[in-house]
């Protein structure tokens, strides 16, 4: 009986490794490209703040151009704020026109 106990314990343990590895390696492989982009945009305006949350809000895709807006949630020391990144750019060769970042008001 003792064995057992030992041998799921061991089995246990030794699973829990792996998996939270996986997780966060999912964490990072579910992000796309604009969305990793947005936390990259707001980490230079910020770069001390740690970045919490990261939405999607809206895009519109055009022949010409294609327009992604991101909600990204920072805290900074105490303080927690949001910052909109609007992320322009053409759909064919997904070249970046322009990128703004602005805080959020309250």
């Amino acid at each position: 009986m003792l064995k057992n106990v030992m041998l799921c314990s061991f089995l246990l343990l030794a699973g829990i490794g792996p998996l939270n590895a996986h997780a966060a390696a999912y964490e990072t492989a579910r992000m796309s490209k604009w969305e990793e982009k947005a936390v990259e945009e707001a980490k230079k305006r910020y770069p001390e703040a740690e970045v919490r949350l990261t939405k999607k809000v809206w895009d519109r895709k055009r022949a010409d151009e294609a327009v992604k807006q991101y909600h990204v949630t920072l805290s900074e020391g105490n303080k927690n704020f949001g910052v909109f990144v609007t992320i322009s750019f053409e759909p064919a060769t997904h070249k970046i026109n322009k990128v703004v970042v602005v805080e959020e008001y309250k």
